[in-house]
């Protein structure tokens, strides 16, 4: 918003008139007593529009120090803030069901309705008690046939849509909507779905949940009566990729993609025939999927099943899993950076028998590689409250551009360790069973990457080199100060040496 214009002495007066209490003067912000006639000072209650006059009935008194701590924000919305904070404090990954408890101090209400096709209308019972009742034309879309109908809906009715909306609520996009929507129009409703006597919010729930928190009693939603579940999940899911304006997490996207993925594949499970993942995609074509999004649906139910497994002892470092502190990775970085050089790209086309059981290996691979470098590289290192040598030093390893670069190098190393020397074999990276032995070997050499010097040299040089987003540069770089799959194999086998730029 912006700063209020000065106020007259009369209306000063006038407002410290009004704010009377026998004699006492209290802040707006703190409600303590402000004893001292020197420290009253006005501010805008509402937001204050700079083409609106200001009346003196949107001022409040404040003292000095909040006066100062308010800003440009207006006083409702100082207030605002400071219960948002308090709200995202106390609840871990908050949802909207979250906040209109928080607001409402109510749960959810059910309600019934009927449909008059002949009509084309809908009837709402709200099932509160006053039985009331209202009668809606619903209007069906050209493209899926779908019904739908649109209404101001009280904030009590709404449910969050965990299947179709996975994401907790962001506090900073959560803010801007707010502070937006107390002075404007929200231009298009959120869009919903009934099942039976229930609504679940999937898209717009920050605007739902903006004006909740506005105390507007009502939010403008476009309902679907019973739709199937999958075209909202695939309409959905393009809207927030192809077609995004604020796109999905990796994490998220990642179990939509398995999600629609468990579905198609039971349908072709329960056709005829031999089974692979190739003839999966083939299948998927011939329901007039692109190859990609086929391919994306195989690979997306490989990678959460690492992601999500609970022996993954890298999982609790990763954003948008656990929100209690800074985290080293982003879903997507790990994905880029380690899990597509060591996950054998789909489709195989080899029995569905023979490639589940080969998946198996290199999911358990993948899981074993990963807990070796967490254990290495961030259990006892990571600790953003110390902010010490080693968290500093498991921070190097976790830019951009040199973590890309490690798992380039540990990707050679192991494939030296398994005698993967053509480029054939490695596209089958670890569809196979890893003996003890190779494992012992690989282990030392994550020790021995981890364990390099470059990762406590703290001069801004070492800094700039290891950030470079280019991965084949860093790599050259980490091979100047000693990180070459050579040296990484002697140290491996000469396990007296420690700490070796």
């Amino acid at each position: 918003m912006t700063a209020h214009p000065e106020i007259s002495q009369k209306e000063r007066k006038n407002i410290i008139k009004k704010f009377d209490e026998d004699n006492r003067i209290f802040c707006s912000i703190g409600l303590h007593e402000i004893s001292k006639k020197s420290d009253i000072e006005f501010h805008h209650i509402n937001p204050y529009l700079p083409e609106s006059k200001l009346e003196s009935g949107n001022v409040g008194i404040v003292c000095k120090t909040h006066h100062r701590e308010l800003g440009q924000l207006s006083i409702s919305e100082f207030s605002a803030l400071k219960d948002l904070e308090k709200f995202f404090g106390q609840t871990s990954q908050p949802r909207l069901d979250d906040l209109i408890f928080y607001r409402l101090k109510t749960g959810v209400n059910a309600m019934s309705h009927k449909i008059y096709m002949e009509k084309n209308t809908i009837c709402i019972s709200y099932l509160n008690g006053d039985n009331q009742k209202i009668e809606l034309p619903f209007f069906i879309c050209p493209s899926t046939h779908l019904k739908f109908f649109y209404m101001l809906l009280p904030a009590e009715y709404i449910n969050n849509d965990i299947e179709l909306q996975p994401r907790p609520l962001d506090f900073k996009r959560l803010w801007e909507l707010y502070r937006h929507l107390t002075v404007s129009s929200q231009l298009t409703p959120s869009v919903c779905r009934l099942v039976k006597d229930k609504i679940y919010l999937f898209d717009g729930q920050h605007k739902a949940a903006a004006q909740i928190w506005a105390g507007r009693g009502q939010i403008e939603c476009k309902v679907y009566i019973d739709p199937p579940v999958r075209i909202l999940k695939e309409t959905n899911l393009i809207a927030h990729d192809k077609l995004r304006q604020m796109p999905f997490f990796t994490s998220v996207l990642l179990r939509k993609w398995a999600s629609i993925f468990s579905e198609e594949w039971q349908d072709y499970m329960d056709g005829q025939g031999e089974k692979s993942e190739a003839g999966f995609v083939l299948f998927l074509i011939s329901r007039g999927r692109r190859k990609n999004e086929a391919l994306n649906m195989i690979e997306s139910n490989i990678y959460e099943s690492i992601l999500e497994d609970d022996k993954n002892k890298i999982k609790p470092y990763l954003e948008f899993y656990q929100d209690d502190f800074k985290k080293p990775l982003t879903v997507n970085r790990l994905i880029q950076s380690f899990l597509k050089k060591f996950i054998s790209g789909p489709p195989l086309s080899i029995s569905l028998e023979e490639s589940d059981r080969l998946r198996e290996m290199e999911r358990v691979n993948c899981i074993k590689l990963l807990n070796l470098i967490t254990r290495y590289s961030i259990t006892d290192l990571w600790d953003p409250l110390k902010n010490d040598k080693n968290h500093k030093a498991s921070e190097r390893i976790y830019l951009n551009g040199s973590f890309k670069a490690v798992c380039s190098i540990i990707r050679d190393t192991v494939a030296t360790i398994l005698e993967l020397y053509d480029e054939t074999e490695r596209k089958e990276f670890f569809l196979r069973e890893v003996s003890l032995a190779d494992w012992e070997l690989i282990e030392k050499s994550i020790e021995a990457i981890f364990s390099n010097r470059v990762w406590y040299d703290e001069s801004e040089e070492n800094y700039n080199n290891l950030r470079i987003s280019n991965e084949g540069t860093v790599r050259k770089y980490l091979s100047r100060r000693g990180l070459s799959v050579n040296w990484i194999l002697n140290y491996s086998t000469d396990s007296g040496n420690n700490f070796i730029d």
